[in-house]
């Protein structure tokens, strides 16, 4: 008997925790949209984008002051953009409280690991 005791309170356990993680699963996707329409974008003109020189559209940056700026680089390809590749928007680990534009770019890109 005690044998079954342990091994009906793995297989329970086991039955609620594949039920549980599709939830928390969907719950966490939740409030990642709803993070998504509350956050607000990172102004060009706020003092913390002038220090990293961020720009709004990484296609108008101007190679000559920042000649480490190759085209193609932008928020989207940085290893600091915690957004998905198909967000228009996103964190980055340097900014608190705001999303930057998939498509910005700042003096403070790194190339993102498998891009």
């Amino acid at each position: 008997m005690p044998g079954n005791i342990k091994r009906r309170s793995v297989i329970k356990a086991a039955l609620m925790g594949a039920t549980v993680a599709p939830l928390a699963a969907y719950v966490f996707r939740a409030n990642r949209a709803i993070a998504a329409d509350t956050m607000p974008i990172l102004s060009e003109s706020s003092a913390t984008a002038r220090s990293l020189a961020y720009v709004a559209d990484a296609t108008t940056v101007d190679a000559k002051a920042y000649p480490n700026y190759r085209p193609g680089q932008s928020c989207r390809n940085c290893s600091e953009y915690l957004g998905e590749s198909a967000d228009s928007q996103g964190a980055c680990t340097l900014i608190l409280g705001e999303f930057v534009l998939a498509a910005a770019w700042c003096k403070a890109w790194t190339q993102k690991p498998g891009t």
